[in-house]
């Protein structure tokens, strides 16, 4: 007894309209998926008791901006109106994250990952 096999069922061809459409569907795929990890990473961070990026550059901003108002402590405990410290900024920057919430423990070295990141790449 001997099987035929079956021939092969040609494949149609797709139309541009129906690639469009996949490839629709697989970018929303990949938002959603890139959604639930960010989501995921948040939680994370927030059990943690870490600030979310957004939140460390708000409060860097607010520390930049509010500097020369106040002028900035740097080493020695020096007051310089015009000139603006890392060290005051990172200090100023935690105490407005922590009055947020956020651990101490957690809020300076996050800011000095965040400034360290941006600037020396």
């Amino acid at each position: 007894m001997s099987e035929i096999a079956p021939d092969p069922v040609p494949t149609r061809r797709r139309t541009a309209g129906q690639l469009a459409i996949l490839e629709r569907m697989a970018a929303d795929e990949r938002k959603r998926e890139d959604a639930e990890r960010k989501r995921k990473e948040r939680a994370e961070r927030k059990a943690a008791g870490l600030p979310d990026p957004r939140e460390l550059d708000r409060a860097i901003v607010d520390a930049i901006r509010d500097a020369p108002l106040t002028g900035s402590h740097g080493a020695g405990g020096r007051t310089h109106p015009s000139a603006v410290h890392v060290q005051g900024l990172v200090r100023r920057a935690a105490r407005a994250l922590q009055r947020r919430g956020y651990l101490p423990s957690a809020t300076v070295p996050a800011l000095v990952a965040r400034l360290s990141r941006d600037t020396v790449s």
